[in-house]
């Protein structure tokens, strides 16, 4: 199913709660003389698989719900608590292919997979002899920590019916003492420039030239360049994704690239 709107509304209400009165610590980086560091974040995989019954019969009438992901295990109390509060519900609106709304997804993985198994094993019941499998998976990892800073990567893969699937790249920093989502303005303290830096990327990716006009090329739905939703830091610098049905037709694939530490030199927070 498509889902980048319920993703977008998603991201704007964690956005919002990591930035409430309180949520902000202040720089991430900044310790007082003599303060001992914060332990460091350690994160380890978590997994989560149901299937249909009919699976163990027959492989092409057969659905899957899977999902492998990081959780912090140790560190600040408060980061550890936060990013795992942000995580699980990231992957839980991930898995509810079938929640009309982030308000409507059930608040257990076993509910969200019972949930996807009865609505398959509904559809097949009324093609009758018609076979087809469905899967929901989540892969995610950490792309990068540091003192301060915490990239993890939530990699989508759903196909309920329909004429394709559909696959989503999530992008979360985190501040690595907080555990407060970070924003690009926490990245970067110039996202005029940044803006910049990106279009060009955008075009090299796209290998469209400068002076063509991206509406025409079948990008931003007839609308200026936008900065993408997802991005994350990297040891190699500014990790950017833009998914598909976000800038452009489903057709079109998404689009990433990276601006190196070296092109976002004296607009880059250190990390």
């Amino acid at each position: 199913m498509k889902k980048p709107e319920i993703f977008f509304i998603f991201l704007s209400l964690l956005l919002a709660a990591g930035c409430r009165p309180g949520n902000n610590k202040g720089n991430s980086d900044t310790k007082m003389e003599g303060e001992p560091a914060a332990p460091a974040l350690v994160f380890e995989q978590e997994r989560f698989s149901r299937q249909s019954a009919s699976c163990e019969q027959d492989s092409n009438r057969c659905a899957r719900v899977s999902a492998v992901y990081p959780l912090a295990v140790a560190g600040p109390e408060e980061a550890v608590r936060s990013i795992n509060d942000s995580l699980l519900a990231y992957v839980k609106v991930s898995l509810a292919v079938f929640s009309p709304s982030p308000e409507d997804i059930p608040t257990s993985l076993d509910a969200i997979a019972d949930d996807f198994l009865e609505e398959y094993e509904a559809v097949m019941s009324e093609a009758g002899e018609q076979e087809g499998s469905w899967s929901v998976e989540l892969e995610g990892s950490v792309l990068y920590q540091s003192d301060g800073l915490a990239a993890v990567r939530l990699g989508t893969f759903s196909y309920a019916g329909g004429a394709h699937p559909n696959s989503f790249e999530y992008l979360l920093n985190f501040d690595a003492r907080t555990g407060k989502v970070l924003r690009l303005t926490d990245l970067v303290r110039d996202t005029a420039r940044l803006k910049e830096l990106a279009e060009l990327a955008f075009r090299q990716a796209r290998e469209l030239g400068p002076d063509e006009n991206l509406s025409e090329a079948g990008f931003f739905w007839e609308g200026p360049f936008a900065l993408p939703e997802n991005y994350a830091m990297t040891e190699e610098g500014l990790y950017f994704v833009y998914n598909p049905y976000e800038v452009a037709a489903y057709a079109m694939g998404p689009t990433e690239f990276t601006l190196s530490r070296e092109e976002l030199a004296g607009i880059l927070n250190e990390f």
